[in-house]
C-alpha cells in the first residue's frame, strides 16, 4: 500500500498563515479518502510554516488513518500507527 499524500498546500493561504482560516479549512476537508490508509503530511519547503500547522493536521488525521507519516516520500517519519483500524476493517473487535 503506498502513502496517500495529504494536500497541505491546498489549506494554506498566500503569505502569512492565519490559525483561524487554516483551522476552518482543515475542519472542512473531507477525511474519507484517508480512512484506513497510510497518509503522509508533506514537509513544505516553499515557505516557513509554524509547527502548529503540522501538529493540527496530524491531530485532525490521526483518528482515521492507518499510519500517519511526515516528511518526504523517499524517507517518511512514522508518527502514528493505528493497528485498531485493521481489526475494525476486517470485522474483528
Amino acid at each position: 500500500m503506498s502513502l496517500v499524500r495529504f494536500p497541505l498546500e491546498d489549506l494554506l493561504g498566500d503569505g502569512i498563515v492565519r490559525e483561524s482560516e487554516y483551522r476552518q479549512k482543515l475542519l472542512a476537508h473531507d477525511l474519507e479518502p484517508y480512512r484506513n490508509q497510510p497518509v503522509m503530511i508533506p514537509w513544505i519547503h516553499k515557505q516557513e510554516l509554524p509547527i502548529w500547522v503540522y501538529l493540527m493536521a496530524a491531530a485532525h488525521l490521526s483518528p482515521v488513518v492507518l499510519v500517519l507519516s511526515f516528511g518526504e516520500p523517499c524517507s517518511p517519519i512514522v508518527l502514528i500507527q493505528n493497528d485498531r483500524h485493521n481489526s475494525t476493517a476486517s470485522g474483528v473487535s
